[in-house]
């Protein structure tokens, strides 16, 4: 009896000593990204996956077809939303993130790329964390036209009375899993030009605006980015339904290494 009872009080320490040691091991498996984790993402640092930018801006037939597509293309937590102006020959379109959520563009935003159209030729250039794009292309200009006239103006804005419908399309196309697709396609673009673009793409990284900035220390600060819906493409891994975490359970491979995207299983973030 003697021997039994040691053996018993010998097992349960070794099982005590057992759950310390998992212990450390399983809250860092469910604490989820930190603050740097997240503002590390594509879209809180406000990068976008500009070919595909370009490629919508040739293949939309309307402004409204245009910024649906931008706004499935792109990572970020807030709206994309598109101004055009025309000065003489040259017409510009800008797309910025509507960071304080006023659904109108002002100078709180970020700017997150332009097109500017000369005569029959068009450059596309990023700013901010997209600092490191430049292209240019021909083709017609259907689109600028279409934003000319609908507006009849030599202006356009995104309207504020699509804004909400635009958030909900969005909404659902993150619960889908053609932005499982979307977002490795992204992962792969990034991936290219960091290679391509080398000191240009991380210089860029650094060069955020005022706006992105403000946004990212406001959201450290007040905590918001605990429940951001940005995208994300990293290593910590991502919660199943049942509870685990794993580096491939919830998650999916890009040309970037491992993915998790908040949108589809949300890691936990406390």
């Amino acid at each position: 009896m003697r021997r039994r009872r040691k053996f018993k009080r010998t097992s349960m320490a070794a099982l005590g000593t057992a759950a310390l040691l998992a212990g450390p091991v399983g809250a860092a498996c469910s604490s989820g990204p930190t603050y740097e984790d997240w503002a590390a993402t594509d879209g809180a640092a406000g990068r976008i996956n500009l070919d595909e930018v370009q490629k919508a801006f040739k293949d939309s037939g309307s402004a409204t077809e245009f910024e649906k597509r931008v706004n499935e293309i792109y990572e970020g937590d807030e709206i994309v939303l598109i101004k055009a102006k025309q000065d003489g020959d040259s017409t510009t379109l800008e797309g910025w993130e509507d960071l304080n959520k006023s659904k109108e563009i002002d100078d709180q935003d970020d700017l997150l790329f332009t097109i500017v159209k000369n005569n029959d030729k068009h450059e596309m250039r990023g700013h901010g964390s997209n600092g490191y794009y430049r292209s240019n292309f021909g083709g017609g200009n259907f689109l600028f036209t279409y934003m000319m006239l609908s507006a009849m103006s030599p202006r356009y804005y995104t309207p504020i009375n699509r804004y909400d419908t635009m958030n909900r399309n969005r909404s659902n196309y993150r619960s889908s899993s053609t932005y499982r697709s979307q977002v490795t396609k992204n992962s792969n673009y990034f991936s290219r030009q960091k290679s391509f673009a080398r000191s240009g793409y991380t210089n860029a990284a650094k060069n955020t605006s005022a706006s992105r900035n403000s946004y990212l220390s406001s959201q450290k600060s007040s905590g918001a980015f605990k429940s951001s819906s940005t995208g994300v493409r990293s290593s910590w891994g991502s919660r199943s339904s049942s509870g685990r975490t794993s580096a491939s359970s919830g998650g999916f491979r890009g040309g970037g290494g491992g993915a998790s995207v908040i949108g589809f299983v949300r890691p936990s973030l406390r």
